[in-house]
């Protein structure tokens, strides 16, 4: 099963800590990292275009402003994740845990979010368009100035 090294986790922090002028941002573009353990990290601003993460435990991650164009994210466990700002338009969180996660002004237009739990997580200002919420669990989401046009499944509170 691929990761994520080590050697790549402190070239994106010391990307992260200089504006871009030194070490390089993750990119992980088309990767299978289905099942692996990648909790508690900082991966702001990453890119993860059309990577797989199915089952993968994010929980506690940092993935603000990432890419996750294309990319699948089904019962992957993000509970406690920091995904403010990122684009996962589009994207297969099917069975997702998202519980207490922050989701705030991130774009999850067109995602598939079916059967998702989203416990306690806050999706202030975050782009729903013709999202799919069927079937998850929105106990204390929050959703407050998001954009809803089509959204289906999302339960009144």
């Amino acid at each position: 099963m691929a990761s994520i090294t080590t050697e790549e986790l402190l070239a994106h922090t010391q990307w992260l800590e200089s504006g871009g002028k030194s070490g390089r941002k993750i990119d992980e573009t088309g990767m299978n990292l289905a099942g692996a353990t990648l909790n508690d990290l900082n991966m702001a601003k990453a890119q993860f275009v059309g990577t797989t993460f199915t089952k993968a435990n994010l929980a506690g991650t940092n993935l603000s402003g990432g890419d996750f164009s294309g990319a699948n994210l089904d019962s992957a466990n993000l509970s406690g994740a920091d995904l403010s700002g990122a684009d996962l338009g589009g994207v297969s969180l099917r069975h997702a845990n998202l519980s207490h996660a922050n989701v705030r002004g991130a774009d999850l237009s067109g995602a598939n979010l079916e059967g998702a739990n989203l416990t306690n997580a806050d999706f202030t200002n975050a782009d729903l368009i013709a999202a799919n919420l069927n079937g998850t669990v929105q106990t204390g989401m929050v959703y407050t100035g998001a954009i809803l046009a089509d959204t289906q499944g999302l339960k009144a509170q």
